[in-house]
């Protein structure tokens, strides 16, 4: 376990440990030097010898932020994929012009309202404990890693959380695939009908917050924008591949079928290629859902240099922080270079828009969106 470390320093005064005190303000930056506390520590080894290693960490705010996240294929060396990675704000909309958003990291707490977990609500896996909140994890089939002239079953390994936000359930999902996949993933449930008994109709807005800082520095990650563009026939695509020098937000466009990578630096590993992962977006019918034509909600992705102060997606007001630099839209204002040479945070937001149906009435079944973090150029070859 020692070749991956803890994300937050802690203090110690009196004996007593002082994350409370550190909760509401700003964080440093993933440090790959300090050692993960063993009680933190999560590590998964699939049967065919693929590792995960990964250091775990409970936050008022955020819930679980996971740190220092390394992959290895099998008889590979394991490598860092990302410094610290969070759901970074939950803004639950309501369509009833009468009721005010509420966000549920920063102003109700994901954290403080984890809820208790049994062995019962994790039947496929067991229960690990993390600062006296119990989280879900477990290993389940992923169906077909490949097929063609003989085939191969994949599996993932789990990291589940539950939050009681009255009237709704939120629960946190991250799979860690065997292949070096990375899956986050929010799921709704609870109740749709609120106080009045009138059914809400809401949009649930989930900002991401990913700082990859992949191999042995953050510094020197690199980002490409994707794009494939339909000629004026339709017939034919070109692909475009435009790095990205300075802070920026961007859209999704089902048209352009843009994506982006996230590459560590310039240096091939194996004497091959450039290791990278490709942000992988889905959900793409809600992308243009902004109601309250909120600035944090202009664009669907963002990418920031490090600052400390810049810690939630929006309703960002930390302590000894600038008041002003409150959202993604305002991480990016300055144009600041990022890539090569500076740390840069990527953070993602996806939404969805529950239109009440009877079938909701007394439970809300649970729906779930998720995106993928896909490996790219990791190894000359397929390693299973």
């Amino acid at each position: 376990m020692s070749d991956f470390k803890l994300l937050v320093k802690t203090k110690l005064l009196s004996g007593l440990l002082l994350l409370p005190l550190l909760w509401s303000n700003a964080y440093a930056a993933p440090d790959p030097s300090q050692t993960c506390p063993r009680p933190n520590a999560i590590a998964k080894t699939f049967k065919s010898g693929a590792t995960w290693n990964l250091c775990a960490e409970w936050r008022a705010e955020e819930g679980l932020v996971l740190s220092q996240v390394y992959y290895a294929a099998p008889k590979k060396v394991a490598r860092r994929v990302l410094g610290e990675a969070s759901l970074a704000q939950l803004e639950e909309v309501f369509d009833s012009s009468d009721k005010k958003p509420v966000y549920g990291v920063t102003q109700q707490g994901l954290g403080r309202y984890a809820a208790p977990l049994t062995a019962a609500n994790c039947p496929q896996g067991n229960i690990k404990s993390l600062s006296n909140v119990n989280i879900c994890r477990s290993t389940q089939d992923s169906g077909y890693q490949y097929k063609y002239e003989n085939q191969r079953q994949g599996s993932f390994f789990e990291l589940v959380t539950h939050h009681n936000l009255a009237p709704r359930s939120y629960s946190v999902r991250w799979r860690f695939y065997e292949n070096g996949i990375i899956e986050p993933a929010l799921g709704i449930s609870g109740q749709a009908t609120s106080s009045n008994n009138v059914m809400d109709i809401f949009i649930a807005h989930a900002g991401w917050r990913l700082d990859f800082d992949l191999g042995t520095t953050g510094n020197d990650d690199e980002i490409l924008e994707l794009t494939s563009v339909p000629s004026e026939d339709r017939l034919t695509k070109s692909v475009r591949i435009i790095p990205q020098g300075k802070e920026y937000g961007a859209t999704q466009d089902p048209d352009l079928k843009r994506s982006w990578v996230i590459r560590d630096g310039t240096t091939p590993y194996e004497g091959i290629s450039v290791p990278a992962y490709d942000i992988v977006p889905s959900n793409y019918n809600y992308s243009r859902i902004n109601t309250l034509s909120e600035p944090w909600l202009q664009k669907d992705i963002y990418f920031s240099k490090y600052s400390a102060c810049e810690r939630y997606a929006s309703d960002n007001l930390l302590a000894n922080c600038p008041k002003r630099m409150n959202s993604t839209a305002r991480y990016i204002g300055n144009k600041e270079p990022i890539g090569n040479g500076s740390d840069t945070v990527v953070w993602y937001r996806q939404s969805y828009h529950h239109l009440a149906r009877s079938d909701d009435k007394v439970r809300l079944g649970t729906v779930w969106s998720s995106f993928q973090l896909v490996p790219r150029d990791w190894h000359s070859q397929n390693q299973f």
